[in-house]
């Protein structure tokens, strides 16, 4: 697995690795065993998750769960697989548990309530950069600046994608509207 890992607040891109979805594949499979009926969808979004586009080699997992109180009793079992929860996170809409050592972060798994948004607009980000190469091209481009500027402050490099991804999402939120 050392197509994986990143040290802890750094950004570096890579080119799209097939490796990726296998290694998803594998954890997904961790994952449902730990979660079991309370998964109600597992999927591999972030940049890994988009062939053509640079990304941290990270893998992002988004969990659609019917309740996050309910799946806080899966904390130890995530301990297990090598997961840490995110302590005092101000984002009281998720879950986020980091997989890997400080030195090098493999996954990230976001864990949302169905209906929330959290994990689906993630969902709709990944699902409208596979269809429209324009915006992989845009957002590619976008990132390897940022990578440049904010190498060493990894906060700073997500912030500064955050009007992109926004748009991304309302694009292809009205898309879904327009198919209905």
């Amino acid at each position: 697995m050392n197509h994986l890992g990143l040290k802890r607040g750094t950004v570096v891109l890579v080119r799209h690795n097939p490796k990726w979805a296998h290694s998803f594949s594998r954890e997904s499979k961790a994952l449902q065993k730990v979660f079991g009926k309370d998964a109600l969808d597992i999927q591999h979004v972030g940049s890994t998750a988009i062939p053509g586009i640079l990304a941290k080699p990270i893998i992002d997992i988004a969990l659609i769960v019917s309740s996050l109180h309910k799946v806080r009793r899966y904390t130890k079992k995530l301990q297990i697989l090598g997961y840490t929860l995110k302590k005092n996170d101000p984002r009281t809409e998720r879950l986020f548990f980091t997989k890997g050592s400080e030195e090098r972060r493999t996954h990230y798994l976001h864990i949302g309530e169905y209906g929330s948004g959290y994990a689906e607009d993630m969902i709709l980000f990944r699902n409208y950069l596979r269809k429209y190469k324009n915006a992989v091209k845009k957002y590619s481009e976008l990132k390897s600046k940022l990578a440049k500027q904010y190498q060493h402050t990894r906060a700073m490099y997500t912030a500064r994608k955050e009007k992109f991804v926004k748009e991304i999402v309302e694009k292809a939120e009205k898309s879904l509207k327009n198919k209905r």
